[in-house]
């Protein structure tokens, strides 16, 4: 897919929120088409393409990439139970999974149907292809009030490439990275920020199964420090490296 300048998704409205989700999903045994929306929300939220890091306040330090679904954490907070928690979503935009499940939740809250216009909008939004670039996309969320979402948000909305780009990159395994080439702050599509990196080093991919991991690090300001690790076999979809 052609990079515009904006990475935009001109016609899809806002109709959605995304939400923490624990259920499992079924997205490997049935098309997209059949997901339920707690199966597209694991490919947003929890899956090989669909990360959560979660940030603890009050508290001084954000939870630390370990192994599992989250972190450990490190607070000032002497009651963990008080404790108010923020959600950020890491996503490939560029893998196809991930344009399936913002797909599959545009159509099943769309309860009256689509005209055929939407339709065929989305089902081009889903099958583009990403020749150049890797596109990782952040939002943030939370079901408690009080939990600074609206500073995080403000935070994403204020970040510009300049700020960016020299502590956010893409690591492999063995420890090459590729820096940041562009950041594009939300825009009002619901999908987040997006961080944008070359698909390409030297002419070559930089992602392969070789690399076996990519890991994403951006840090958006001293309290707020995005990593999350992906596994390359993990992110095989119908026969595909997606990514």
């Amino acid at each position: 897919m052609k990079l515009d300048k904006q990475v935009l998704v001109p016609g899809l409205p806002i109709l959605f929120a995304i939400l923490s989700l624990t259920a499992s999903a079924q997205w490997e045994k049935k098309p997209y088409t059949d997901w339920s929306e707690k199966d597209a929300q694991k490919v947003l939220n929890d899956s090989p393409w669909g990360k959560t890091q979660v940030f603890s306040t009050p508290g001084e330090m954000f939870r630390s990439p370990t192994s599992g679904r989250q972190g450990t954490t490190t607070r000032t907070d002497p009651n963990p139970a008080q404790a108010l928690h923020l959600s950020f979503r890491v996503r490939f935009l560029s893998a196809r999974p991930i344009r399936q499940a913002y797909s599959r939740l545009i159509e099943l809250r769309q309860k009256g149907g689509m005209n055929e216009q939407a339709a065929g909008q989305l089902k081009q939004f889903v099958s583009g292809e990403f020749l150049e670039y890797v596109i990782i996309t952040v939002t943030c969320d939370s079901q408690e009030a009080g939990s600074n979402t609206q500073q995080a948000n403000a935070l994403l909305s204020s970040r510009g490439t300049a700020e960016l780009k020299n502590n956010t990159f893409l690591e492999t395994k063995g420890g090459q990275r590729v820096f940041l080439q562009e950041f594009q702050p939300p825009k009002q599509d619901g999908i987040g920020a997006r961080f944008i990196f070359p698909r390409l080093v030297d002419g070559k991919p930089f992602i392969t199964p070789e690399a076996e991991e990519i890991h994403f690090v951006s840090e958006l300001s001293s309290n707020y420090k995005l990593d999350r690790r992906y596994k390359i076999k993990e992110m095989m979809f119908d026969g595909k490296l997606e990514y």
